[in-house]
């Protein structure tokens, strides 16, 4: 293709919406039309974020056809909820991605359970979950529209994919910072409590995990999964023990292997978030424990590889690009 893909995206000024406005703006086939949001209207997005003041580009509160009408693609990175309509409306008019939970899972049944009914159950099976790593590319790039992970989900199933069929227990502990509660404070994520602290929450009841047991291919009895909060901005950092039915150093180097054709996946000793920080690449390592346990670590930015970056690979496929296109120009920021 020769033209300059056309992009907007829906919900602009989330922390979500920024990385794509950072991400986009540096890919050499993309050009932004539509950067919407309700809140902005009709305001230079410098104006409303300093640290874009380069850009000439205004909000505005175009409605979702307007901007499907003008584009080749929409980003949706709106709320959980609020993307069920807007999907329900363009599928199948404008290749979409949609950055919510809102169409991750394919069963309504999960679905309610981990959130509420879903307003548009059979449109669940027609979206195709977008995990470049896990997921056939031909089946990303043939989509109409692509629900992008959980940034939990993402890491965790990263972490087990290379062993499923072979797990029979998997238990990981997961560290997120404070961009991944979003932009609104609550008392939770208020800066003074977070900052020295670390909690968990949501323990074996957290909504990635209908996610991540799909991905792994094991039941939800077979995990133990404990999100937290930790006194960081960006990125996750996460540990997995898993218990292998046949332990074997087959199954051992089967972690790396897996990912030998990824070109965003690094296998590493050990791993850092600041490793990652700002990039698309997820650091994964992957060892033997003495109990014949996998000790599998994992680090990413939870706002780009867990969320934009992963959606800008996604259209990359979809576009039959290259999916590195746009993304490793952006190296991780150091220190």
């Amino acid at each position: 293709m020769r033209h300059k893909i056309k992009a907007s995206i829906i919900g602009a000024t989330g922390y979500t919406g920024l990385e794509l406005i950072r991400f986009l703006a540096a890919h050499p086939r993309v050009e932004i039309v539509h950067l919407t949001s309700r809140q902005h209207k009709d305001e230079a997005i410098g104006a409303v974020f300093p640290h874009l003041s380069h850009m000439k580009a205004r909000i505005t509160d175009a409605d979702h056809k307007t901007a499907a009408r003008d584009s080749d693609v929409v980003f949706l990175a709106l709320p959980h909820k609020a993307a069920q309509d807007v999907v329900a409306d363009l599928h199948g008019t404008v290749k979409l991605i949609d950055l919510s939970a809102d169409y991750r899972l394919d069963d309504p049944a999960s679905y309610e359970k981990y959130y509420e009914a879903h307003k548009h159950p059979g449109l669940l099976k027609e979206v195709v979950y977008g995990l470049p790593e896990i997921v056939d590319h031909e089946k990303i790039a043939a989509a109409q529209t692509v629900a992008n992970p959980g940034c939990f989900a993402l890491l965790a199933q990263l972490l087990l994919h290379p062993f499923k069929g072979q797990i029979k227990h998997a238990d990981i502990f997961a560290v997120t910072g404070s961009s991944g509660a979003g932009k609104a404070p609550t008392e939770g994520t208020h800066h003074p409590v977070r900052n020295h602290n670390i909690k968990s929450y949501s323990v074996n009841t957290h909504r990635h995990i209908p996610e991540i047991v799909r991905g792994a291919g094991i039941s939800e009895a077979q995990l133990n999964f404990v999100p937290s909060s930790g006194p960081f901005t960006r990125g996750i950092f996460a540990q997995a023990f898993i218990t292998l039915a046949s332990p074997s150093s087959l199954s051992f180097s089967a972690g790396e292997a897996a990912y030998a054709p990824a070109p965003f996946v690094r296998a590493m000793d050990t791993v850092a978030l600041a490793n990652v920080m700002g990039s698309n690449f997820a650091d994964l390592s992957f060892k033997m424990g003495t109990d014949g346990r996998i000790l599998a670590q994992g680090v990413i930015d939870n706002l780009v590889k867990g969320a934009a970056g992963t959606a800008v690979q996604n259209m990359n496929l979809m576009f039959g690009l290259p999916e590195t296109e746009g993304l490793m120009a952006l190296s991780p920021l150091y220190p």
